[in-house]
């Protein structure tokens, strides 16, 4: 699980779904999702001691929330209308991890290159935010500045914390790309 968290959880997501709807039948006209949480994780890593070494593994680091964006809107299953002739592609399984839309190559119908559009109205969205979680007091060495870094809540997580509160977050250590670092 610490080693290859995403496809282990996404599993876990799979076989605890199967196993809610056959023993409650109606259960997929409430939720069309059930995900596992993460508790009690034994190793505990302090913020100053994240590295690259880190990344795509199972992490557990503690800290206080400084910050707390609002409720954007993330893709997760796009649909593209080609703009030769009109048809509709898709949908297309966007990772919660990708900001990029999918890359096609060519309209199956009409065998045009492009250009691909969003189709807004058949695309489904989730909702996501972002937390900025900062070292505790505690734990800043003396003569430091306090690191921080940024946590992004998916689904039912989303208003789960509150700048000021000393929280414990279980998760999978991510990077994501940003092109104005690299300017």
């Amino acid at each position: 699980l610490a080693d290859s968290p995403y496809e282990i959880l996404i599993l876990f997501d799979e076989v605890t779904l199967a196993v809610v709807l056959s023993q409650f039948k109606e259960y997929a006209r409430i939720h069309s999702e059930v995900h596992i949480r993460v508790t009690s994780f034994p190793a505990g890593e302090n913020l100053r001691d994240i590295r690259q070494t880190h990344l795509n593994l199972l992490i557990k680091i503690s800290g206080v929330v400084t910050r707390r964006t609002g409720v954007f809107p993330q893709l997760r299953h796009v649909k593209m209308d080609c703009s030769q002739c009109g048809s509709i592609l898709g949908p297309f399984i966007q990772s919660p991890f990708s900001g990029a839309l999918p890359y096609i190559t060519s309209c199956p119908d009409c065998k045009g290159k492009g250009p691909f559009t969003l189709n807004t109205e058949q695309t489904i969205y989730r909702n996501y935010q972002k937390l900025t979680l900062q070292e505790s007091p505690g734990s800043v060495p003396p003569g430091r500045l306090p690191r921080t870094k940024d946590i992004i809540l998916l689904g039912d997580l989303i208003d789960s914390a509150r700048p000021g509160e000393e929280i414990e977050v279980t998760g999978i250590y991510r990077h994501n790309y940003d092109i104005s670092l690299n300017k």
